[in-house]
């Protein structure tokens, strides 16, 4: 009994030091600031990509929201993958092939090894979009994210809302931050379809906020005449 008392004893002493080493998983992505060397390269290269297609900062927007700039390359659940995380069986489906076990496995595959494929594959499909919503680029990120679904179902209609304004806020961070680090890739941009919206819906809320504001007064002031009547009588 002593000998196998003294057995168990060494063993425990000694799995630590023959335990794998566990990584630390944060399970959260991190602010542009903080990006590291290969995250940037990311960023940098999916806003080259779709520079010239008016997506340049779309495309850097998505990569950070659906790969974290590249440090997340799969989504089990949906099933998607790549720095852009393409959904593979709707992939599969479009280019006509058989949605099996093995064609989701090499699919995926090339999409996480091969980041111009995923770069190709995100931006055919922004396009596509951008063809069907007739250039209303809100409605294109919409689909991008749910597809046709969102406009007869209230439930995905709010996540690709969510989704839409996510990518949107992402977008004017990335607005500030690429020139940054490389004015010379910004400068690749002639025309950009989420900028063009983004001012364009700014504009509309300063207009808005100016209409609010002339018919507070005109109250205001209607008010003020209808107090003065009063005391006069």
């Amino acid at each position: 009994m002593k000998i196998i008392y003294s057995i168990i004893m060494l063993l425990v002493a000694l799995t630590p030091a023959f335990a794998l080493p566990l990584h630390k998983i944060e399970g959260k992505c991190v602010q542009p600031k903080d990006f590291n060397r290969n995250q940037k390269q990311v960023i940098l290269k999916a806003f080259k990509y779709g520079a010239k297609s008016g997506f340049g900062y779309t495309m850097a927007a998505i990569a950070w929201k659906e790969s974290c700039a590249g440090e997340y390359h799969v989504n089990f659940a949906d099933p998607s993958a790549g720095i852009y995380h393409a959904h593979i069986p709707g992939l599969l489906k479009k280019h006509k092939q058989k949605d099996t076990n093995f064609m989701r496995n090499m699919v995926g595959e090339l999409l996480m090894r091969d980041d111009d494929f995923a770069s190709a594959t995100a931006l055919e499909e922004l396009n596509y979009w951008h063809r069907v919503r007739k250039g209303n680029w809100y409605e294109v990120i919409k689909s991008y994210n749910k597809g046709f679904s969102w406009e007869k179902d209230k439930e995905r209609d709010k996540i690709a809302q969510e989704y839409a304004k996510d990518v949107q806020k992402r977008v004017k961070i990335l607005q500030t931050y690429i020139p940054k680090i490389s004015s010379s890739t910004a400068k690749l941009a002639k025309k950009d379809y989420a900028i063009d919206f983004i001012k364009n819906a700014d504009l509309q809320d300063k207009i808005s906020q100016l209409q609010d504001k002339n018919i507070k007064q005109k109250q205001n002031t209607k008010s003020a005449k209808q107090n003065i009547t009063i005391l006069e009588e």
